[in-house]
């Protein structure tokens, strides 16, 4: 059957032609679809490597110089302790799973620290998110080691020590070399200054839109926490993790318990956000963007069927008659229809082949969505795979639905018209 098709399709390359060069046409743009929204949603349904359920940030506000119950002169050192007393209490809550201090850590705030990296002349590639925290911090959020354990990287902190995410690790250590142990610094010159790396953490990226997922994380000292005793007191995140079972009206709930206990020097609990509410706000225009790309993909999903589709029912409707005397010669019609379908998909298939070449030097060329995904083999056939599919299902409606008209016309009538 299949040596018969492509005889009759090779006699009729004359009206073929123009079919190939739609179908050419039409596979490189429907692949440049489907690649920009795989690679979207796939990379928005990537695990995250942390976990926000029933998680608060809390800040503290420091009270005006002009208020009655400001306190003249309270030492540097001081105000260092009232941090970790207001910590500690929030953390001895009865409602509260966990509790962390840190300073443009925390998931969803937009807003982020950098750096490099280095050990002795080798560095990272890009400079990578900083993680500034107390050990709780991986309570709260829950990261994981590559080895599945949070306290792992608990105890790194605890010790003074970095926890580098497995990416960072494996640009500046060796494949067959445990970086637990070893010194890194933040300059290439700087060969005093240096960290020891305590634990390797899993992959933790930054949010749900982006492929930033190279991070350290290194302790909050009382040297770092001195920057930030006076006015810029409001930019700590205190972050918790609240009990699942205590996590109704917790807001209210925690203000009216800890209000108080909160008020500490000058010092006092200044707001408390749901961090899945301002992951929502913070993600609103990406979301949206999202929405829109996805609704305009659609509309030019359901142009390209009706136009492939509308060919070949145009093109099998003035084949009923062929199709008739098919049956009168002694074809069944399901033999008819099956030609037919193999005679769409073999055009499909030649059309197909070029404009993989072509979609293959693009990818390589850098021409492609590279950022969120390197044109790997797998993205490649994935890509062209749905393609064939899609296009598959709107050439065989094409062919189906005048053809299974034409199946039921007399033979009789079939030779007339013929």
């Amino acid at each position: 059957m299949i040596k018969h098709i492509l005889t009759i399709i090779k006699n009729e390359r004359k009206h073929n032609i123009g079919l190939w060069i739609e179908l050419f046409i039409v596979s490189v743009f429907l692949w440049y679809i489907v690649d920009d929204v795989y690679v979207t949603l796939y990379n928005y349904n990537r695990p995250l490597g942390f976990d926000i359920e029933h998680t608060y940030i809390m800040h503290l506000g420091r009270l005006s110089e002009e208020s009655n119950e400001y306190i003249q002169d309270i030492a540097v050192e001081t105000g260092v302790s009232y941090l970790h007393t207001a910590l500690e209490r929030i953390a001895q809550n009865p409602m509260i799973e966990a509790a962390s201090i840190s300073q443009n850590s925390s998931p969803h705030i937009g807003s982020s620290n950098s750096f490099p990296l280095y050990r002795d002349t080798v560095h990272t590639r890009y400079p990578i998110l900083s993680r500034v925290v107390t050990p709780g911090f991986f309570k709260v959020f829950r990261y994981k080691s590559v080895n599945g354990s949070t306290d792992e990287l608990v105890q790194a902190l605890k010790r003074g020590e970095l926890v580098l995410s497995a990416n960072v690790a494996n640009e500046l250590f060796e494949a067959d070399e445990s970086p637990v142990g070893k010194q890194v610094s933040f300059s290439e010159s700087d060969s005093t200054d240096l960290y020891r790396v305590g634990a390797i953490s899993d992959i933790v990226r930054y949010d749900n839109f982006s492929n930033w997922d190279y991070y350290f994380a290194q302790p909050m000292d009382n040297d770092f926490l001195e920057r930030f005793t006076g006015e810029w007191v409001g930019s700590l995140e205190f972050c918790v993790r609240v009990k699942p079972e205590q996590d109704h009206d917790f807001i209210r709930r925690f203000r009216e318990d800890m209000t108080q206990q909160l008020r500490i020097g000058n010092y006092y609990l200044r707001d408390i956000q749901s961090i899945p509410a301002s992951k929502t706000a913070f993600q609103k225009d990406d979301v949206n963007d999202l929405k829109i790309r996805l609704f305009v993909v659609l509309f030019l999903l359901v142009n390209i069927f009706l136009g492939v589709t509308g060919i070949f029912w145009f093109r099998t409707q003035h084949r009923c008659s062929e199709i008739g005397l098919r049956i009168s010669l002694g074809d069944t019609s399901k033999q008819v229809l099956m030609k037919y379908y193999a005679e769409g998909l073999l055009l499909l298939t030649a059309a197909i082949i070029p404009s993989m070449i072509v979609i293959y030097i693009l990818g390589t060329q850098e021409i492609l969505n590279y950022y969120l995904m390197k044109f790997t083999f797998s993205r490649y056939i994935i890509g062209f795979a749905i393609t064939y599919i899609l296009l598959a299902v709107m050439i065989i409606l094409g062919i189906w639905f005048p053809a299974r008209k034409a199946v039921k016309v007399s033979p009789a009538d079939a030779l007339r018209d013929e």
